[in-house]
């Protein structure tokens, strides 16, 4: 009898303590948002992404649902979650709202730019093409030498960007006329060498405005751009070529993957070459698998007097259609993958 009086006690407690916890009120439950709480003002360099941060008054409010909006969309965006997209250089407010309660948070966009960037790595030439009076202006290193006609200044990647056209070769009455630049980069030998430069960086932002369209229309494999050539009197291949609607490389080592190139879009490209070592391409900050470029001292190597860029020596180049580009920089050594990753893209 008293083990059964004992059961039923129990029982009889741990039902009491069910109705008892069920008729609690669920935490938060019925408070009330009475004001909105903002962080720090948002100060985002162009082409990273940060949140604004926001809390409701009290803390404990579960009823709340917060709305974004941003005063200026030419200069930051703003998501449902609060994540900033910086567009373009300025000042700017976000605001965060429910119902009549509003706050706003400042929002400043910056830029480190490439310029700067590249400087802070000890670039050893850089041409930006922003002197309209003189498009071949060295920032670092030596101006470039234009060859052939045609070049002029254009729009870059935004609005305070400029960048050159680079005119497609064009044959003339049976002969070619090309249109490229020479550079006296003013590299010793190294890589191993104390005749060619055997290990050398490229860091450049271009645009394949003729194509291909998302459809390649009108496009074939066999249409390039030439980034460079290393025969100073442009009598042999380039050497290395973007095929809009297929890959990009040093010549004999392309990319393993197709890339489809969109017309009127920005990228930035960097090549690292250590000859008989290594070769790895970037684009966009993204890497793409390459192979070995060459022997030291091969043909591909750069020589001491200098180095031709965008040309080719029989019309292969542009294909009917220019280049755009907006920077162009060179180094003596090899970047770190880490490097070239802080450079970012277009």
């Amino acid at each position: 009898m008293k083990a059964k009086h004992l059961i039923k006690c129990l029982f009889t407690m741990a039902v009491g303590v069910c109705l008892t916890i069920g008729c609690e009120k669920k935490f938060g439950e019925g408070v009330v948002l009475t004001d909105i709480e903002t962080g720090n003002p948002v100060r985002i360099n162009l082409g990273d992404k940060a949140y604004a941060n926001a809390w409701p008054v009290p803390w404990n409010c579960t009823d709340y649902e917060f709305t974004w909006e941003t005063a200026d969309s030419n200069i930051a965006t703003i998501d449902a979650y609060g994540r900033v997209t910086p567009v373009d250089v300025g000042n700017t407010v976000v605001y965060v709202s429910q119902g009549n309660i509003r706050k706003e948070i400042p929002v400043e966009v910056y830029e480190i730019t490439l310029e700067e960037k590249l400087k802070d790595m000890n670039v050893k030439g850089l041409w930006l093409f922003e002197d309209a009076d003189n498009l071949f202006k060295a920032s670092v290193g030596n101006d470039l030498r234009p060859v052939g006609s045609g070049f002029e200044q254009i729009t870059g990647p935004n609005k305070r960007k400029k960048a050159i056209k680079m005119p497609c070769d064009e044959r003339i009455n049976g002969v070619w006329q090309r249109n490229h630049v020479i550079c006296n980069h003013g590299f010793a030998p190294n890589g191993g060498s104390v005749n060619k430069i055997n290990e050398f960086t490229i860091v450049v932002d271009c645009n394949f405005p003729g194509g291909p369209t998302n459809d390649a229309s009108g496009w074939t494999n066999g249409k390039y751009y030439c980034l460079y050539e290393t025969d100073m009197i442009c009598a042999s291949d380039g050497d290395f070529f973007w095929r809009p609607i297929a890959n990009y490389g040093v010549r004999g080592s392309y990319t393993n993957e197709d890339h489809l190139f969109v017309k009127d879009t920005w990228y930035r490209f960097v090549i690292v070459v250590k000859m008989g070592e290594s070769l790895k391409y970037f684009m966009n900050g993204q890497s793409n698998e390459a192979g070995n470029n060459g022997d030291l001292d091969s043909d591909k190597a750069w020589l001491t007097e200098g180095v031709l860029f965008f040309a080719d020596e029989d019309g292969e180049n542009g294909q009917g259609f220019p280049l755009y580009v907006s920077a162009l920089g060179i180094f003596d050594r090899a970047l770190t993958d880490a490097e070239v990753k802080s450079l970012g893209g277009l």
